[in-house]
C-alpha cells in the first residue's frame, strides 16, 4: 500500500443536507493529490474540477489546495482524522457581491 493511499477515493458528506460540498474525490500518484469536489446545486451537483496539489510528504494526514472560481477563492484544508475526511473551507468573495468571507468544517465519509 502506498503512503497516502488511505486518502484514496469517493468522500461524500455525512450532512446531507449541506448547501457547501457534496462529495470529493482524491487519489493520490507521483507524490501529488489529485482532488476533485462537487458543491450544492440544483438540479444536480456543481463539479469544481479538479485541482493537484504537487511535492506531498510521504505518509501525511493532511494538505491544502486553493480553489479559485473567479467569483471566490477556496483555501482547503483535507485531514483524515479516525477514518473520517475532514474538510476546513476558509473562503473568500472576490466579485463585489458584500457576501462575508467564512470558514466551514465538514466531515465526509468514504463510499
Amino acid at each position: 500500500m502506498n503512503q497516502n493511499d488511505h486518502f484514496n477515493g469517493l468522500w461524500i458528506n455525512e450532512d446531507s443536507q449541506t448547501r457547501a460540498i457534496t462529495k470529493c474525490k482524491i487519489s493520490y500518484k507521483n507524490n501529488s493529490f489529485v482532488v476533485q469536489m462537487w458543491g450544492a446545486c440544483q438540479p444536480q451537483d456543481c463539479d469544481w474540477g479538479e485541482n493537484v496539489a504537487n511535492d506531498i510528504q510521504k505518509e501525511t494526514d493532511k494538505f491544502q489546495l486553493l480553489w479559485d472560481q473567479e467569483f471566490a477563492e477556496s483555501f482547503v484544508t483535507y485531514e483524515i482524522i479516525d477514518g473520517r475526511l475532514k474538510v476546513t473551507d476558509k473562503r473568500h468573495y472576490k466579485d463585489n457581491s458584500n457576501r462575508l468571507d467564512y470558514r466551514l468544517v465538514e466531515y465526509f465519509k468514504k463510499k
